[in-house]
């Protein structure tokens, strides 16, 4: 019986996943595309200069082709559809807000004019310009935000995580990204309820992209 029960844990351990590497080397230089089930777009203002409100984007996609041994090359194109958001609002919106046309908090922030204004303008996008490193596994990208039809230039800080080769997914890489960056939402129209919400909006991502076959 210790036999059999040594065995299965050998074998258990020899099927295990990969884990992940902090290393460039033997990366694949290819087209990656984001993993949605493993990726995590949040944004965060200040409420009443008391505490900071975090919203989560649940609808987004990117793909990124990306040079390990030059990643100053590489690039990246970003799609946000402001009609998916979380805000886990738990109170009876329109209880509190009767006379509001929007069904839910999430809606209202998505669709009304004073703030995303996804009705009118959708999708958000990024789509990178330029790169520069700053470590060994850092760096910045700049791009072009296009958001309630205005469009800037925005930088963001990124870290790289790793890589992982997991074999329900064979040869291919799976690669880890952090990034963030701050913008102005003034600078994209959107100023309603100054004072009450920070002009700053910090934007925080965090995901997964998979190798394309």
């Amino acid at each position: 019986m210790r036999s059999i029960i040594t065995s299965a844990a050998a074998a258990a351990l020899l099927a295990a996943p990969a884990v992940a590497e902090k290393t460039l080397d033997g990366v694949a230089d290819a087209t990656y595309q984001l993993d949605p089930n493993h990726a995590f777009l949040t944004w965060t203002v200040v409420h009443n200069g008391l505490s900071e409100y975090t919203a989560t984007f649940t609808d987004f996609n990117a793909t990124l082709d990306f040079n390990p041994e030059e990643p100053t090359a590489s690039s990246i194109e970003v799609t946000i559809d402001p009609m998916g958001l979380e805000t886990n609002y738990p109170a009876d919106y329109k209880e509190g807000h009767p006379d509001s046309q929007f069904d839910s908090w999430n809606e209202a922030l998505s669709k009304d004019n004073r703030f995303l204004n996804g009705d009118q303008f959708s999708p958000i996008t990024f789509v990178s310009t330029g790169s520069e490193k700053t470590g060994e596994y850092t760096g910045t990208v700049t791009g072009d935000l296009t958001f309630r039809g205005v469009t800037k230039p925005v930088t963001m800080d990124v870290t790289y995580n790793g890589t992982a080769n997991l074999p329900w997914y064979g040869e291919r890489d799976l690669v880890g990204f952090n990034a963030t960056t701050t913008i102005n939402r003034s600078d994209f129209g959107m100023d309603a309820l100054q004072g009450m919400i920070s002009d700053e909006v910090v934007i925080e991502f965090s995901g997964e992209f998979l190798q394309n076959e």
